[in-house]
């Protein structure tokens, strides 16, 4: 069964975007739209899951959850994201499919807890194009469109261990490092483009840094207040910090026989700290609900010491809800499936002339058992950002993620 996972690494390295923009303007601020969750166990159970201890796992939200990992794991993740985008007049659709990320860890100690897990998954996304027709009645002055395209983002690098504490807690922590581009270009097209010569302006950001997520997952509280109605009680805590990214920032324009650097400097961006929390509770030792709070202070954002005043601080709440059943000798792959859905509220990081954007969604997803210790992934959120008044845009998106997790046992020790 190791050959599955060294298949699986091979395929990590030959997948490329198969499309792109399928986002509204709204990412062309700050770094873009946030991403939480790159897998589909973590799209499905509202992309937070800040107390999950899931030994079939590997979830990046809480570094603490891998105190449970008793295999060597490894993941990875498709994502396929189509959105309507409207504003008062009219609607465009857009699509893109891409490769969302992997983790890779395995379980050093599990007396103690401790797990080591690495993995490569994204931070933010830029991915948007618009049109702005500028119309004329002088010749002297004629027509033209502005094309405005925006792609890139940041990733996160990171590696990671957990470890048991007393009392039944469990800590983790992970050295990040941060990197990405973030293009953004805009191509002055004119109509008469014979008596007139095309530009595109482009502004090119590498962006790279270090930060570090640590976090906490308490003991079954359940059993140690005597809460017979659950079966596991439990709150978790989490918090990522970034440093100053250091940013090389290129601002160039191409015309028909010229390419002209504009400017080029060295800065600093600025991303404010994410904390999360969360607590979750299991019914019957098969019904799990999580309920979990994010917040980063967007509006503390800055580059080049210049604040953004599109932004403001983003918070998200989700719920959610996992059947998990109990296996048994006997049981059908269908009846070993593990069923999640559930909603969320997110009041995003941008806001324009005092109208903030939210976003609401629904989601959910399941495990299907390729083996025992082997699933394949699904997930499907919908939801609606935004809105068409006060000439701003509204999306409404389907997500779909379809992961696989593969476990076996490497590394570790058995007496004879």
């Amino acid at each position: 069964m190791k050959n599955n996972l060294l298949l699986s690494l091979i395929l990590l390295f030959s997948v490329y975007n198969l499309n792109a923009q399928s986002s509204s303007v709204y990412s062309r601020y700050g770094v873009g739209d946030l991403e939480f969750g790159y897998s589909a166990k973590m799209l499905s159970i509202g992309e937070l899951g800040t107390t999950q201890l899931d030994p079939d796992h590997l979830l990046v939200s809480n570094p603490a959850s891998w105190s449970v990992l008793n295999k060597t794991r490894i993941e990875f993740s498709f994502g396929y994201r189509g959105v309507l985008i409207s504003d008062a007049n009219q609607s465009n659709y857009t699509s893109e499919t891409d490769f969302k990320g992997f983790t890779f860890g395995f379980p050093v100690s599990r007396e103690y807890g401790v797990g080591i897990v690495t993995g490569l998954v994204p931070y933010s996304r830029v991915s948007y194009k618009a049109v702005e027709n500028f119309k004329s009645s002088d010749e002297l002055f004629p027509s033209y469109n502005v094309l405005y395209e925006g792609k890139g983002g940041l990733s996160k690098l990171f590696l990671g261990s957990s470890v048991n504490l007393p009392l039944g807690f469990s800590a983790g922590a992970t050295l990040d490092y941060y990197f990405g581009n973030q293009n953004y270009l805009s191509t002055v097209e004119f109509e008469n483009s014979s008596a007139n010569v095309n530009t595109i302006y482009e502004n090119n950001r590498r962006t790279t840094g270090f930060g570090t997520t640590v976090g906490l997952i308490s003991s079954n509280l359940a059993d140690d207040f005597k809460l017979d109605i659950f079966s596991d009680f439990r709150f978790g805590l989490s918090f990522d910090y970034l440093g100053n990214l250091n940013t090389d920032s290129i601002y160039t324009s191409t015309s028909l026989f010229l390419l002209d650097t504009i400017s080029i400097a060295q800065t600093e961006m600025k991303i404010p700290a994410r904390f999360k929390a969360g607590i979750s509770f299991v019914l019957a030792d098969e019904y799990n609900v999580s309920l979990d709070y994010m917040t980063q202070p967007m509006s503390k954002f800055s580059f080049n010491n210049q604040p953004d005043e599109n932004l403001r601080d983003a918070n998200k709440f989700s719920a959610a809800f996992e059947y998990k059943p109990k296996r048994t000798i006997g049981m059908t792959s269908l009846e070993q499936t593990v069923w999640r859905f559930g909603l969320s509220y997110e009041q995003t990081q941008y806001i324009f002339n005092g109208q903030g954007i939210n976003q609401y969604s629904v989601f959910g997803g399941l495990s299907y058992p390729l083996g025992v210790d082997n699933t394949i992934d699904l997930a499907v959120q919908y939801l609606t950002k935004g809105t068409t008044e006060n000439n701003l845009l509204n999306e409404n998106a389907i997500r779909v993620f379809l992961g696989v997790s593969f476990g076996e046992l490497w590394f570790l020790n058995f007496e004879k």
